[in-house]
Protein backbone atom coordinates (compact mmCIF):
# COMPACT_ATOMS: atom_id res chain seq x y z
CA UNK A 1 0.00 0.00 0.00
CA UNK A 2 1.25 3.67 -0.79
CA UNK A 3 1.61 5.74 1.67
CA UNK A 4 -1.09 8.54 2.05
CA UNK A 5 -0.56 11.99 1.96
CA UNK A 6 -0.50 14.00 4.51
CA UNK A 7 -1.37 17.49 4.33
CA UNK A 8 -0.96 20.38 7.06
CA UNK A 9 -0.33 23.86 4.92
CA UNK A 10 -3.99 24.79 6.09
CA UNK A 11 -3.29 24.23 10.29
CA UNK A 12 0.30 25.91 9.41
CA UNK A 13 -1.25 29.29 8.13
CA UNK A 14 -3.98 29.16 10.91
CA UNK A 15 -1.08 28.73 13.69
CA UNK A 16 1.48 29.60 12.35
CA UNK A 17 3.71 25.87 13.21
CA UNK A 18 3.74 22.66 12.35
CA UNK A 19 0.72 20.49 13.84
CA UNK A 20 2.10 19.51 17.26
CA UNK A 21 1.34 18.90 20.94
CA UNK A 22 -1.93 17.59 22.63
CA UNK A 23 -5.31 18.83 21.32
CA UNK A 24 -8.87 17.05 20.05
CA UNK A 25 -7.98 16.57 16.26
CA UNK A 26 -9.84 17.05 13.43
CA UNK A 27 -8.84 15.00 10.26
CA UNK A 28 -9.99 15.53 6.26
CA UNK A 29 -9.76 11.92 4.74
CA UNK A 30 -9.85 12.78 0.85
CA UNK A 31 -10.83 9.76 -1.52
CA UNK A 32 -9.47 9.35 -4.81
CA UNK A 33 -12.94 8.54 -6.25
CA UNK A 34 -15.54 10.74 -7.49
CA UNK A 35 -18.71 8.87 -6.09
CA UNK A 36 -16.75 8.88 -2.67
CA UNK A 37 -17.38 11.75 -0.53
CA UNK A 38 -14.58 13.47 1.56
CA UNK A 39 -15.39 11.82 4.99
CA UNK A 40 -14.65 14.05 8.08
CA UNK A 41 -12.13 12.55 11.08
CA UNK A 42 -12.61 13.95 14.11
CA UNK A 43 -11.34 12.45 17.30
CA UNK A 44 -13.10 12.55 20.54
CA UNK A 45 -10.02 12.36 23.46
CA UNK A 46 -7.41 14.76 23.63
CA UNK A 47 -4.26 13.48 22.31
CA UNK A 48 -0.91 14.21 20.87
CA UNK A 49 -0.43 15.15 17.20
CA UNK A 50 1.41 11.81 16.41
CA UNK A 51 -0.75 9.38 17.85
CA UNK A 52 -3.86 10.96 16.11
CA UNK A 53 -2.16 10.89 13.03
CA UNK A 54 -1.49 7.36 13.44
CA UNK A 55 -5.15 6.94 13.76
CA UNK A 56 -6.23 9.16 11.36
CA UNK A 57 -3.90 6.94 9.13
CA UNK A 58 -5.58 3.82 10.39
CA UNK A 59 -8.65 5.09 9.08
CA UNK A 60 -7.94 6.28 5.55
CA UNK A 61 -6.15 3.17 4.98
CA UNK A 62 -9.71 1.25 5.30
CA UNK A 63 -11.43 4.27 3.82
CA UNK A 64 -8.63 4.02 1.18
CA UNK A 65 -7.77 7.29 0.93
CA UNK A 66 -4.82 9.65 -0.54
CA UNK A 67 -5.28 12.46 1.35
CA UNK A 68 -5.16 13.84 5.12
CA UNK A 69 -5.75 17.26 5.55
CA UNK A 70 -4.87 18.15 8.86
CA UNK A 71 -7.65 20.53 10.01
CA UNK A 72 -6.84 23.88 12.10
Amino acid sequence: MDAVEVYTARYEREHGHKPQGKRFWRFILVSESVTAKDHTFALDQIMTYPMALEKAQEVAGLRKSIRIIVEP
